[in-house]
């Protein structure tokens, strides 16, 4: 978490512009802010307790109520909590804090109260929001934190062993068979409950550069349901090559991934923004850490996976459905299966590459339980089946994820 602050810390700094404001307890713009020296002065001049830094956006339209929320996670002043979109919170200054006031920092829309608690909006977007109460405007690593996951989850992983299975062998030769092996974690992922969804896309690429070619107002009817983009905001997005970089930005994260030109990207490993998950990871997630082909056992069971996905997607010739609309698994993931079929990296020469599990483009067998769900993949909208056994994914998704720090 340390590094984390430093970031945004530097974030702080020179990023603000016209995103970020000094606000009065009423919630009026009393400041615009272009720098931390400018914002110290400003807090010279005034009380502390009474004036706080957010994001200039408006408050979630309809929101009423606010929660108090019990940590997922914590760790000394270091806390994580988790809630759903639009799901507003209230944060007060912790008791055993440093003495004196403090300022609320907060990279999105809030408000305080006379008590010096702050209320953070809800957010319609998957996203972390990170809440500062920093007594030291030039030691922000001493500051109380809170990252607020909206529609995110932290899965445990740190310091336990799964066994993952993989298909190997190639497709040409048709030398396919089966392997498992053992995986030990060494750190906690905070995962996005959903995919990527249209309307998450849309709100990432505001103000941003994008090639056409990867845009998701392209909205293609074979896979949504209509062209009427108030009707597939909420159904799985189609690219994610620039989403990465924009979701980190966003949460005022350092990004791995950098592409200027559609066909050109460089990769910084050292980073811990937000990625696709690696296979071994995306394994784990899938079966909610069982170390079995499946997460409710070894064999295919139909009436196991309707539980997590529609299994009449590929009878029904309508193409995907919205996001959460059937049971999450074991960790609070919805989707994890069907729908949308989500990539994961692999990497080769010092690169990483977006692969499909279950793609049979793939030259790697993609193992037994690609076989058996395969045939459950939703197909575009109109296609007429001619081989229900064994087909190519007919849509791709995305699921970010990023290391707990």
């Amino acid at each position: 978490m340390k590094k984390i602050f430093l970031l945004f810390a530097v974030c702080l700094s020179f990023s603000f512009g016209n995103d970020f404001c000094v606000f009065d307890a009423n919630g009026n713009c009393v400041s615009n802010l272009h720098d931390m020296r400018e914002a110290q002065n400003v807090f010279k001049e005034k009380s502390f307790k009474k004036h706080y830094i957010a994001s200039k956006a408006k408050p979630v339209a309809g929101l009423r109520s606010y929660k108090s929320v019990k940590p997922t996670k914590s760790s000394g002043h270091k806390r994580w909590y988790e809630v759903d979109w639009n799901q507003g919170m209230i944060l007060c200054p912790e008791k055993e804090f440093n003495t004196g006031d403090g300022m609320w920092i907060v990279n999105g829309s809030a408000r305080m109260d006379s008590k010096n608690c702050l209320y953070v909006d809800g957010s319609p977007y998957t996203r972390s929001i990170l809440v500062l109460y920093a007594r030291n405007l030039n030691d922000l690593t001493d500051a109380d934190s809170s990252w607020i996951l909206v529609n995110q989850t932290i899965v445990n992983l740190k310091g336990k062993k799964f066994i993952v299975y993989k298909g190997v062998g190639h497709t040409y030769d048709r030398n396919l068979k089966d392997t498992s092996y053992v995986v030990q974690m060494n750190y906690d992922l905070i995962v996005d409950k959903t995919e990527l969804r249209v309307r998450d896309a849309l709100w990432l690429r505001e103000g941003e550069k994008i090639n056409e070619k990867e845009s998701v107002l392209c909205f293609n009817e074979d896979y949504y349901p209509s062209s009427d983009s108030l009707e597939v905001l909420d159904y799985p997005s189609r690219y994610y090559r620039y989403y990465l970089s924009f979701r980190s930005k966003k949460d005022g994260l350092e990004s791995i991934l950098n592409c200027p030109k559609l066909t050109q990207c460089s990769y910084n490993k050292s980073a811990n923004g937000y990625r696709l998950p690696f296979y071994d990871e995306w394994y784990i997630l899938q079966n909610a850490g069982q170390s079995k082909v499946f997460s409710w056992g070894n064999e295919f069971i139909e009436d196991s996976l309707k539980k997590y996905a529609d299994i009449h997607c590929f009878e029904k010739k309508s193409g995907l459905y919205p996001v959460k609309q059937y049971a999450p698994n074991q960790y609070g993931l919805y989707d994890i299966y069907g729908n949308a079929e989500e990539k994961y990296y692999e990497e080769f020469d010092n690169e990483y590459v977006a692969l499909i599990p279950c793609s049979v483009l793939n030259f790697y067998n993609p193992g037994k339980a690609c076989r058996d769900l395969i045939k459950y993949m939703c197909l575009p909208r109109n296609t007429i089946i001619t081989n229900a056994t064994f087909k190519q994914p007919a849509f791709q998704g995305m699921r970010m994820v990023r290391k707990l720090e």
